[in-house]
């Protein structure tokens, strides 16, 4: 990885980043990157804040979810298709 690595770059080793799994140097470069860009600390918070929210929904017990909730992910989803150089949901 260089030493500031591109946004593509961070968001394809973030779990790795997590799971202590970069070598030493990378790890520093995208903590580096983090400080720096707000996009993608933000991307970060979100993904750090995946396993409370599953949990969460885990609890109630096989609820359907909040009609918000399920549009807010179906966003996100095809956000993410788009991203990847794939079509959007449903297009």
């Amino acid at each position: 990885m260089k030493l500031m690595p591109s946004c593509r770059e961070v968001r394809d080793h973030l779990t790795e980043y997590h799971e202590g799994a970069l070598p030493f140097w990378d790890r520093l470069a995208l903590r580096f990157h983090l400080l720096l860009c707000t996009a993608c600390e933000g991307f970060d918070q979100g993904l750090r804040a995946l396993p409370g929210m599953a949990k969460r929904l885990l609890a109630h017990g096989g609820e359907a979810a909040p009609p918000e909730a399920v549009k807010a992910l179906e966003g996100a989803l095809r956000r993410i298709g788009a991203d990847r150089g794939h079509p959007p949901a449903g297009a």
